[in-house]
């Protein structure tokens, strides 16, 4: 869209010029979000669609942006890659969104992120933590989680810190970006720490027996387990794990980070401790994660998992970006998106060079059923 009337701009106060600029039309905003609505991650993409929604209502409630009301257009992409890709180029075109949301894959990120870079639509990736979606250059892409290696980075401190006597380890992981990111980055981190990689396995997303990996992993003799998996099938081999008789300490990724994983783990789960771009169980002095809380309790009568936090950091950081242009335009959304310097649910959230968010990762437990501050 862009703007007439340059004149009467001209005419009003410089620090009154943005909001007028957004209210020059009485249209709502648009803006793209798009996830695993459907599939075997729905619980990711569930959570990052109430959390964007409460953010949605809450500013429409308030008059919107400049007065304008804004639009959200989801769309569900499965977690497949080439159907984020068809989502991307549709937002960008027929529905013509100002920025997009999404996705929680790094498969499903990374396909969208080449449209959206074509068609200059500025991107917000809402869990997806492969390393590669900020490292290629991409000017148009921002992330609200941590990325992989920094994730696995504040994990290995925390091991080395607090479980010294973890000194082996045996990983497994899907076999994606997400998966082998996760593990290559531990392995070389893990080393610098002193500590050993002694088995490897990877298996098909969407697998559902894991027997045979788990047992070559026992047969290397590790000290301790990492899993870099989903919460679906990170359930299924922490439950065929213990169902081996195997009380090894197991550490896992942020793709554990939804109550779902606990449900589907059941007993199974105790004592397993991730990394995680947020927990309640850490935010108790945050005021934005309670009142993210409060929020969502009202809403849905729910506690905020990691998801629920990175969508709502996502959404409160996008719709004051346009604020600040002053325009319902893409680049001038993108440059102040540069310029965000604001209080979150996970602490002060600015974005680097890269469009990376500079914050450090919670490290949980369970404990009953439920997480715990590991570092505590």
């Amino acid at each position: 869209m862009s703007l007439p009337r340059r004149s009467l701009l001209a005419a009003v106060p410089a620090l009154a010029a943005p909001a007028l600029a957004v209210a020059q039309s009485r249209d709502p905003i648009r803006v793209g979000a798009f996830g695993p609505y459907s599939g075997s991650a729905a619980a990711f993409g569930q959570s990052m669609r109430e959390a964007i929604d409460i953010v949605t209502e809450t500013r429409n409630r308030a008059g919107g942006v400049g007065g304008r009301r804004i639009e959200v257009v989801h769309a569900d992409d499965g977690g497949r890659p080439e159907e984020a890709a068809t989502i991307a180029r549709r937002f960008a075109t027929r529905d013509r969104v100002v920025l997009a949301f999404g996705s929680v894959s790094s498969p499903a990120s990374l396909s969208a992120s080449q449209v959206f870079r074509d068609e200059e639509v500025p991107q917000i990736v809402i869990t997806a933590t492969s390393q590669r979606l900020t490292r290629l250059g991409n000017e148009w892409i921002f992330r609200s989680t941590v990325p992989d290696r920094k994730q696995v980075s504040d994990l290995v401190d925390f091991i080395a810190g607090k479980h010294p006597q973890a000194r082996r380890f045996a990983t497994i992981c899907v076999n994606d970006d997400f998966g082998r990111g996760g593990v290559e980055a531990f392995g070389e981190m893990a080393r610098a720490k002193g500590l050993t990689i002694v088995g490897e396995e990877r298996y098909a997303r969407g697998d559902i027996d894991f027997t045979a990996q788990l047992t070559r992993l026992r047969g290397a003799n590790p000290d301790a387990v990492l899993d870099w998996s989903r919460y679906t099938e990170g359930a299924l081999i922490i439950r065929q794990l213990r169902q081996m008789q195997s009380n090894l300490p197991i550490f896992g990724s942020d793709g554990y980070a939804v109550p779902a994983f606990v449900e589907l783990a059941g007993p199974a789960a105790e004592g397993v401790i991730y990394v995680t771009p947020f927990s309640i169980a850490t935010a108790a002095n945050n005021p934005v994660a309670q009142r993210l809380a409060a929020e969502l309790r009202a809403a849905h009568n729910k506690v905020p998992d990691g998801t629920h936090a990175l969508a709502y950091d996502a959404a409160n950081a996008a719709y004051a970006a346009i604020e600040r242009a002053g325009r319902a335009e893409r680049r001038p959304i993108r440059d102040t998106l540069r310029q965000t310097d604001m209080d979150s649910t996970r602490g002060r959230l600015r974005f680097d060079q890269t469009g990376d968010p500079t914050l450090v990762s919670p490290v949980v437990v369970i404990r009953n059923g439920r997480e715990a501050d590991a570092r505590a």
